[in-house]
């Protein structure tokens, strides 16, 4: 059966290892990037925000909503410094596009923004209840 498609494969023990081996190496590197919500500069802001809102802030962090949005909301965050991007500023209600109550808040996150010069994403990974907690913390933001 030389040359079949039937053949068997020689067993390769290295591709076995490799196969778990790689899942391991990517969990380690994840770990090793350490906890967002432990950062000097995250930790002062949580500071500022009130107890019934922090798990909000908890999660607008650990979902890294502030790499666009920037920590306290202002639409400055490091991917876009230079205002570049068309991203709203959290503390003025009327620069949301799709609405700015807790709701419609909610439901830009979880199912995106279309229009402006950039699309928001759809975040439909982050469960509801942490999806109303950073609704009701961006909320917060606009007081």
């Amino acid at each position: 059966m030389k040359g079949s498609f039937l053949a068997r494969k020689p067993f390769r023990p290295v591709g076995r290892l490799v196969g778990w081996l790689v899942p391991i190496l990517v969990s380690l590197f994840i770990l090793s990037c350490g906890d967002p919500l432990s950062d000097p500069e995250v930790q002062k802001q949580r500071e500022s925000v009130p107890d019934q809102f922090r798990p909000g802030f908890d999660q607008y962090v650990v979902n890294n909503c502030q790499a666009c949005h920037g920590l306290r909301g202002g639409g400055d965050g490091p991917l876009n410094k230079s205002r570049r991007f068309d991203t709203p500023n959290f503390r003025q209600a009327d620069s949301y596009r799709h609405g700015s109550s807790i709701a419609e808040i909610r439901n830009s996150i979880e199912f995106g923004v279309n229009g402006g010069r950039t699309g928001m994403q759809a975040y439909q990974n982050i469960g509801p209840d942490n999806l109303t907690a950073i609704a009701q913390y961006i909320r917060w933001l606009q007081q």
